[in-house]
């Protein structure tokens, strides 16, 4: 049966309401509408509202766009663990992969930071079409055809382009070319993927002009009040906040469950935001809408300067900055959280710091249980472990992902093994919270999960 999106209808007087922003970087009247209904149904987030549509977009952006496209449709959210690529562990690539709307290489990586061509769009596109629509996606036999390059497509996107052409999904140029290793845009993109979607314009959700987030849209992070206009006869408010990790990678960490608040006979609420965040903030008041985008502040580490300045070069001068605390941990007896303690071997000046950590992860209600805690090693290079001030944490649950697909350690499986962190956790609380910069997203190469450091390398 075709699946199709139910939310509240915009009228034409609220659509003029939308911020200029939504028009900025377009080429041409033609995307506007779709950009635009593509930010309702959330399938872009109001954090690229104002970017440049003109530019080309990479696989991990595409695969990312359809299935936010496959959600509105659907109306339910797909979560996909699978880990089926080497490059990439962006739950959108495995999300994209399990529902046929995407493959990834021969050599098994997703390649997420290459550009989108028009022949891989002509397969993402019909692929999507087919899923949404609940169908089976039906190539034509290849003949032919008007493109005067059609020699050039790729043999295995010959069929994808053939039926996209015909199809009328895709056009060839004025010259009658196709141009299939062509890069494509975002506001191409996302005017095709509204057109094979068929999401339905007749019921969207309702953004209302009389209801005003006041909160600032960058704000320290730590307790923050969350403030909105009053709407007349309106005394109880709903609050979705949702949660989402600033990645290198947009995209590789899905954002954290959503927190619902009811607020009654006010305007206002307290809540505690982690730093480097952001949070998209959705208000409900009576029959009217509206959400922000709220970026919280990094933490400021006062003596990472100290340590810049005076990094040991050799082993000797490290091992005299050193000093070794023990804290508090749980580990796992027989399945079971036990309490126990470890030391660790760390740069003097972060000492405390490192108890402060440990001792909110000991308190904290997920009660993370410690298999190894890797401080303090003379590695040589530019390891921050030099210095102590980097940890490694239950490595082999917790792996380290290069390049070229090689790992320390076997996995990263959060939520499955205990011994692997989650990245919205007590663990990755704690650390962030008192300056510490995590491996797993806040790089390109290698994915990190294992590695908290303090110098942000």
């Amino acid at each position: 049966m075709k699946k199709t999106l139910a939310l509240a209808l915009i009228t034409a007087s609220i659509m003029t309401t939308v911020p200029a922003a939504r028009a900025a970087r377009i080429n041409g009247p033609w995307a506007t509408e779709a950009i635009n209904q593509a930010l309702d149904y959330g399938i872009i987030t109001a954090d690229k509202a104002d970017m440049d549509y003109t530019k080309p977009l990479t696989r991990i952006d595409i695969a990312e766009l359809a299935v936010r496209a496959y959600e509105a449709v659907s109306g339910d959210k797909y979560i996909s663990t699978a880990k089926p690529f080497t490059d990439t562990l962006s739950p959108y690539a495995a999300a994209a992969y399990e529902l046929g709307i995407m493959n990834g290489r021969e050599t098994g990586e997703f390649a997420p930071g290459d550009f989108t061509t028009r022949q891989e769009i002509a397969k993402i596109m019909l692929s999507l079409k087919a899923v949404c629509s609940g169908s089976e996606l039906e190539l034509l036999d290849v003949r032919d055809t008007h493109l005067k390059d059609f020699h050039e497509v790729s043999d295995w996107a010959k069929p994808y382009v053939y039926k996209a052409v015909y199809d009328g999904i895709i056009k060839g140029y004025e010259d009658d070319t196709f141009k299939s290793r062509a890069s494509v845009s975002w506001q191409e993109a996302i005017t095709l993927i509204i057109r094979v979607a068929d999401i339905k314009t007749d019921s969207k959700p309702i953004v209302s002009d009389k209801l005003i987030i006041e909160t600032a849209e960058s704000v320290p992070h730590g307790n923050v009040t969350l403030k909105w206009s009053t709407l007349p006869d309106v005394y109880t408010y709903t609050l979705k906040v949702t949660e989402s990790r600033l990645s290198y990678y947009e995209g590789d960490i899905s954002p954290n469950e959503p927190q619902i608040y009811t607020v009654t006979d006010a305007c206002e609420l307290e809540i505690y935001m982690n730093p480097n965040r952001k949070y998209t903030v959705e208000v409900t008041g009576g029959e009217h809408y509206t959400f922000r985008d709220i970026f919280t502040s990094k933490v400021t580490n006062d003596d990472a300067e100290e340590i810049k300045a005076n990094l040991p070069t050799t082993k000797e001068e490290a091992d005299a900055l050193m000093t070794t605390v023990t804290v508090p941990v749980w580990r796992l007896n027989d399945g079971n959280k036990v309490p126990s303690t470890a030391e660790i071997t760390v740069h003097h000046l972060i000492a405390d710091k490192i108890k402060l950590v440990f001792e909110e992860i000991y308190s904290g209600d997920e009660k993370f249980p410690f298999k190894d805690i890797g401080g303090y090693a003379w590695r040589g290079g530019r390891s921050e472990h030099n210095s102590g001030t980097a940890l490694d944490l239950n490595y082999n649950e917790n792996y380290c992902l290069y390049k070229d697909g090689t790992t320390v350690g076997e996995y990263w499986k959060p939520g499955e093994d205990p011994y692997s962190i989650t990245p919205y956790g007590d663990v990755m609380r704690a650390f962030e919270k008192h300056g510490f910069t995590w491996g797993g997203d806040s790089w390109a190469h290698p994915k990190d999960y294992m590695h908290f450091s303090y110098l942000g390398t």
